[in-house]
């Protein structure tokens, strides 16, 4: 499977074209756009159905522009693709910072799946740090609850044939609109450990983390602003958007589809290697510094790459988020 992603990966750098446009809201929605182009008229209709459950639909709905002849826009598919942003909205409310204070991927409460009556952000759902090293350094175990635990539970409890209530499966919907996304970018599979960032680690009392997904490594990008590499790769895209917006620049940049083998690879496990192997092959290679305290300057060739990368991930993502729909809602 390494080899697959490897040959893929370098297939990549020499079938896309560079767009005009940059993970966050910018980047889950259009992940969420073309997962919607691919939905069976079924499944579009119960997602409908479900995400009428999310909180913020009326929000939601209430934002969809009109037509121009002033009839109503597409309701449906514009909840669809809004919606892929909400598990980060969480972090913003009120409600969910006060009752996060000591959510942790080890806590009781880690891995439950309860519907919107959970208020935790479970900010550790987002990612799974696979951890390598380029100095023999080695790592504490990594957390039990993760990216890839939670996608596994929620496709799960998704069909109606799981038994679980609308209200649950509203929100693992929710959920996986936008962890399939999260999983596809580099640095949300991968975490690096040295002896420096150890040292730095303990120094403060805490424990390893490595550079937390790129956190801890400073890049110096063409517009010349110092930024963590991790804020570089989740801001490919941009960061403000719309759902209108999203389909716009799908349809601007003309992103091909993947092979459909590939978009096909129904493992989450899978998904989160790919992406490992993309963050070895093209996040940390020159000229970026394993030195976290040294802010580097991106070359042309490693900014044209990730974009690339990083728009070839999108489609993949958005392609097997809506394998992963249509089968669950068959």
């Amino acid at each position: 499977m390494r080899k697959f992603a490897v040959i893929s990966a370098l297939a990549i750098l020499t079938t896309f074209p560079t767009a005009s446009y940059a993970w966050w809201d910018s980047g889950h929605m259009r992940v969420a756009a073309i997962a919607y182009e691919q939905l069976s008229a079924q499944a579009k209709a119960e997602a409908s159905r479900l995400l009428k459950l999310n909180p913020k639909y009326g929000e939601w709905a209430a934002a969809v522009p009109a037509k121009p002849d002033g009839t109503s826009g597409d309701v449906d598919r514009y909840v669809f693709i809004r919606a892929a942003v909400w598990a980060d909205d969480i972090k913003t409310y009120k409600e969910y910072r006060d009752a996060s204070g000591n959510d942790t991927a080890t806590s009781p409460d880690a891995s439950r799946n309860i519907g919107y009556a959970d208020t935790l952000i479970h900010d550790y759902w987002h990612y799974k740090d696979i951890p390598f090293s380029t100095d023999g350094s080695t790592w504490p175990p990594q957390d039990p609850v993760n990216a890839e635990t939670q996608i596994r539970l929620f496709t799960k409890a998704l069909p109606v044939s799981a038994g679980k209530t609308d209200d649950i499966r509203s929100y693992d919907l929710s959920w996986l609109l936008h962890l399939v996304g999260d999983v596809h970018q580099p640095l949300h599979s991968t975490a690096y450990f040295n002896k420096a960032l150890s040292k730095k680690w303990r120094d403060e009392g805490k424990t390893d983390v490595g550079d937390r997904g790129g956190n801890e490594i400073m890049v110096v990008p063409a517009d010349g602003k110092a930024v963590k590499l991790h804020f570089y790769w989740d801001g490919m895209f941009g960061g403000y958007s719309t759902p209108m917006g999203a389909i716009a620049d799908n349809r601007t940049d003309n992103i091909p589809a993947p092979s459909d083998a590939f978009a096909k690879e129904a493992e989450p496990a899978q998904w989160l290697e790919e992406s490992h192997d993309l963050a070895l092959q093209f996040v940390y290679s020159a000229p970026v510094a394993l030195d976290p305290t040294q802010p580097v300057q991106l070359t042309r060739e490693y900014e044209t790459n990730a974009r690339k990368v990083a728009e070839a991930q999108i489609s993949l993502a958005g392609h097997r988020l809506a394998n992963l729909l249509n089968d669950a809602f068959k």
